[in-house]
């Protein structure tokens, strides 16, 4: 089945590109928390994330006037389109950048038990190319790129 339909999302088409709408890799179920929720037990990997590039992946939009593209914005959000993920700056403003669960899947499942393997640990490259596409990053390095996500604070 292709992506575009196991995620349940839209296509939308950019630059003549169709572009699936990110989703976790492992399809998991429940509601988007935010970055918040996850930071009360994982606060070192919080901290290293509200210093990325991807906590701030919403600003780059509003610095080329791109901010209300859905076609941009689902790459620069959390949740696009899905429960308690990114609606709109109004109604989710802290929902904006590519936090924990655009990565790992919704985590109201995982907050409620902790102890079950309810996240996608290791996310992959295929969910990493969802947004950093050949024609939009053409010097994505995956291996490389990985290590910075989850680095720690100087």
């Amino acid at each position: 089945m292709p992506m575009i339909w196991k995620c349940g999302f839209a296509v939308a088409v950019l630059l003549g590109l169709v572009l699936p709408a990110p989703c976790a890799s492992a399809e998991k179920q429940g509601t988007y928390r935010g970055w918040t929720q996850c930071s009360a037990c994982h606060s070192d990997i919080s901290a290293s994330w509200q210093s990325s590039r991807h906590a701030k992946a919403i600003e780059s939009l509003k610095k080329t006037g791109q901010e209300s593209l859905p076609a941009c914005v689902k790459c620069h959000v959390t949740g696009y389109e899905r429960d308690g993920g990114f609606i709109d700056y109004e109604l989710t403003p802290e929902m904006a950048g590519v936090q924990c669960e655009a990565c790992h899947g919704p985590g109201s499942e995982h907050a409620a038990a902790p102890t079950e393997k309810s996240m996608a640990k290791n996310p992959g490259a295929e969910l990493c190319r969802q947004c950093h596409t050949e024609r939009q990053d053409p010097g994505f390095n995956y291996e490389k790129k990985v290590k910075e996500v989850h680095r720690k604070q100087p």
